[in-house]
């Protein structure tokens, strides 16, 4: 896998010191290059990503937030997050302003996961579904992403018909920004 990582980094930086060397490109090839790069860019979020699914060890950093009525808001990604670290699953709510029970203006619950399974498309989506239960109660949580985790929902249900939708981007929990609040339940 480093070795993988290792090639593709070497191929990036071979065609960004090819573009460098020529003075005028025409606008087809600085978008041949640019595709190129992105192409490759892809690949290794999508390496970190299945990686990081099959270790359990990921964090969807949402910057929106709905609710099964269609309300939207937008919020810190920073502080809105569903976590899978192991066997525990993290789901937490801040906001900037104001202090809450968990230290960040909001609510965190650590729960144990009792049901973690992945499924990919042959087109490369993500579908994963996780049960975990807390002190709080049972959580039902759907996660659909794309293969390089850039465009991600979780779609989060308790033990009532309330749900909530986290949307954003899927991380390896190693590159993650996210504050963890003081979980209460």
């Amino acid at each position: 896998m480093k070795k993988t990582l290792l090639v593709l980094f070497m191929f990036s930086f071979v065609l960004s010191f090819m573009s460098f060397g020529q003075e005028k490109l025409s606008r087809k090839e600085r978008r041949e290059i640019k595709k190129a790069k992105q192409a490759q860019q892809d690949s290794i979020y999508a390496i970190e990503i299945k990686q990081a699914l099959d270790a359990k060890k990921w964090v969807l950093e949402a910057n929106r937030l709905s609710n099964k009525m269609g309300q939207t808001v937008n919020v810190n990604s920073n502080l809105n997050f569903v976590a899978i670290e192991g066997d525990e699953a993290y789901v937490q709510l801040g906001r900037e302003s104001g202090m809450g029970s968990n230290g960040v203006g909001g609510i965190t619950v650590r729960a144990n996961i009792t049901k973690y399974e992945v499924n990919k498309t042959k087109k490369g989506t993500y579908f994963v579904h996780v049960f975990a239960s807390s002190s709080l109660g049972s959580f039902d949580i759907r996660i659909d992403m794309n293969s390089t985790g850039q465009m991600a929902s979780a779609t989060i249900q308790g033990n009532t018909s309330r749900r909530v939708t986290y949307s954003g981007q899927v991380v390896p929990l190693s590159r993650s920004t996210v504050y963890k609040g003081t979980p209460l339940f």
